[in-house]
C-alpha cells in the first residue's frame, strides 16, 4: 500500500487540465490495445474556426450546444431536431446555421463543412449519429450513456481509435474539483486496498416512470413532432402523448438505458480512472417492477471486475437504484448511524477499503472514514475546468479529453452489463470480455445487440449482426 499521507504529484500539476488529462492517459493505458492517430479534426473554415453541426437542440441538448458555443473557436453552422420547435428556438440563436429534421439527411448533406459534432438525444440515436459522423472524420462529443447496446459501445471505440477523432462523453462532472480530489484519493491509497464499491442514484423516482406495462392506443402526432425521425432505428409503434418525448423515453427498452444507464456514468469515472479498473467477469441483478417494455422501478445488480491495478483480485461494484441504497454496515468504517441518503441527493461512490473509506459524492467534496486517514494529506489545488472546452481545445489540439471514448466505452460497457443484469435477473452471468459475450446465457446475449428498423439499418461499423 502506498503511504497514505503522501501523494503521487505525478498525477497532476495543480489547477492544470494537461495533467488532469495525463491521468487519463495513464488510467487507459490498461486494456488499451488499438493504435490510436493523432487526434486532429479537420478545420477549413477560413476563420480557423471548429465548425460543429449539434444534433438534439432541446433540454440537455441545449445546454450542450450553448456551452460548446460558448467557446471562442466554435461556429455552430448545423442544427438537427425532430422537433420543430427545438429546431426553431436554437436557429433563433443561430441563424447561419442550416436545419435539419432526419440525422441521415444532416451528416450526408453538411459533408466537409463540417468538423465536430454533438450528440445529445435519446439512447437509441446515439450509436447510429455518432458513428454515421465518425466515420466522415468528423469529432464527436455524445452525452452519457456512450450507447444503448454494449455491440455500439466497442464500434464507437473501434471508429474513433481508426478515424482519430477527438471525443468526449458528456459526464461533466467529472470537471469538477470534487471529483478530481475523489479520484486523486483512490490513487493516493488512503483507504489502502479497494475490496468493495457501492453505487447509488435517486432515479428513476419522481423522474421518469419505469416498471410500466407497454402502452396501447394512439394519439394524434402533434404537427411540431417528427415522430419517425424521433424513432429513427428504434422498432414502429405509435405515438403516445406525454409518454415518450420530450422526456420520458428514458425508462423504455426501445429507447433508453433506465436510471442504471442515465446515472451511472457519472460515477463510474471514478473508480475507473482512480483505481485502473480490471476488466468485468459477471453480473448478477435482482429488480422489482420489470415489464416486457420497461426497466424496473428499482433494482440492485452486482458487477465484478478483476482487481486492476490497485484492488484485490477481484472488485464487486454494486448498484442501487429505486430508493435502494447501501447499509452502513458495508463499511466497517462508516458510523453505525451514518445517513448515507443525506450525503447527496443524486447519488454517490462508496469505496470501500482494507483501511478506510471513501465517499464521493455526486455534487461537493468527498469525505474519507476514518478521518484520520487524511488529516495529513496534502493534495495540491485543483480548479475546475469547462468539460465542453476541453473537447473543443482537443480539437484544436491543445491538450487531450478525459472522457474520451476509450476511457467512455470502458465506463459505458461496465454500465450497460448492469443494465443487462437487472433485466435477466437472479442469474449469476459470467461475461467473456475479449469476446463481448455471456458464456452462459442466450437471453442476456441477445441484449449486446441493437436491432435496427428497416430504413436505418446502414450504421458505419455495425457489420454483425444476430
Amino acid at each position: 500500500m502506498q503511504n497514505p499521507n503522501s501523494i503521487d504529484r505525478r498525477l497532476f500539476l495543480a489547477g492544470s487540465v494537461a495533467t488532469v488529462a495525463a491521468l487519463s492517459a495513464s488510467a487507459l493505458a490498461h486494456g488499451a490495445t488499438m493504435p490510436r492517430k493523432k487526434q486532429v479534426a479537420k478545420r477549413a473554415s477560413p476563420n480557423g474556426k471548429v465548425r460543429v453541426m449539434c444534433f438534439g437542440v432541446g433540454g440537455m441538448g441545449e445546454a450542450d450546444m450553448s456551452q460548446v458555443a460558448s467557446h471562442p473557436m466554435v461556429e455552430i453552422v448545423g442544427l438537427c431536431d425532430v422537433d420543430s420547435n427545438n429546431l426553431g428556438a436554437a436557429h433563433t440563436k443561430f441563424p447561419q446555421a442550416r436545419t435539419y429534421a432526419d440525422y441521415r439527411e444532416a451528416i450526408a448533406a453538411m459533408g466537409d463543412s463540417v468538423d465536430a459534432v454533438t450528440v445529445s438525444t435519446p439512447d437509441h440515436h446515439h450509436g447510429p449519429i455518432a458513428l454515421l459522423a465518425m466515420n466522415q472524420g468528423k469529432a464527436c462529443y455524445c452525452q452519457k450513456p456512450l450507447t444503448r447496446t454494449i455491440a455500439e459501445t466497442r464500434a464507437m471505440r473501434k471508429m474513433a481509435a481508426e478515424k482519430g477523432v477527438v471525443t468526449q462523453m458528456g459526464i461533466q462532472r467529472q470537471a469538477t474539483v470534487g471529483r478530481q480530489e475523489g479520484v486523486q484519493l483512490l490513487r493516493a491509497g488512503v483507504i489502502g486496498k479497494p475490496v468493495a464499491l457501492h453505487v447509488w442514484t435517486n432515479r428513476p423516482g419522481g423522474w421518469w416512470p419505469q416498471g410500466q406495462p407497454r402502452p396501447t392506443g394512439s394519439d394524434p402526432i402533434p404537427t411540431y413532432l417528427n415522430w419517425q425521425d424521433w424513432l429513427g432505428s428504434a422498432p414502429e409503434r405509435p405515438y403516445k402523448q406525454d409518454t415518450y418525448a420530450p422526456f420520458r423515453w428514458r425508462g423504455f427498452f426501445d429507447f433508453g438505458t433506465g436510471a442504471l444507464g442515465d446515472m451511472a456514468c457519472h460515477f463510474y469515472d471514478a473508480p475507473f480512472l482512480g483505481l485502473n479498473m480490471g476488466s468485468p467477469t459477471g453480473v448478477r441483478g435482482e429488480s422489482q417492477g420489470l415489464t416486457d417494455d420497461e426497466y424496473p422501478n428499482a433494482e440492485t445488480v452486482t458487477v465484478t471486475f478483476t482487481g486492476g491495478d490497485y484492488a484485490q483480485a477481484t472488485l464487486p461494484l454494486t448498484w442501487y437504484d429505486g430508493g435502494r441504497l447501501p447499509l452502513p454496515s458495508v463499511s466497517p468504517h462508516l458510523p453505525a448511524n451514518f445517513d448515507l441518503a443525506a450525503v447527496s441527493a443524486d447519488g454517490c461512490v462508496l469505496a470501500v477499503g482494507t483501511e478506510g473509506t471513501l465517499i464521493i459524492p455526486c455534487e461537493g467534496k468527498p469525505q474519507v472514514f476514518p478521518p484520520a486517514r487524511a488529516a495529513t494529506l496534502k493534495l495540491p489545488e485543483l480548479k475546475k475546468y469547462n468539460h465542453w472546452h476541453a473537447w473543443i481545445d482537443g480539437i484544436l489540439g491543445k491538450g487531450t479529453t478525459i472522457a474520451n471514448f476509450d476511457l467512455a466505452s470502458r465506463v459505458n460497457e461496465a454500465v450497460l452489463l448492469g443494465v443487462i443484469g437487472g433485466r435477466v435477473t437472479g442469474v449469476d452471468l459470467v461475461y467473456d470480455t475479449p469476446g463481448m459475450r455471456f458464456t452462459n446465457s442466450d437471453t442476456a446475449n441477445a441484449l449486446v445487440w441493437p436491432r435496427y428498423r428497416a430504413g436505418w439499418e446502414n450504421v458505419p461499423g455495425m457489420t454483425v449482426t444476430q
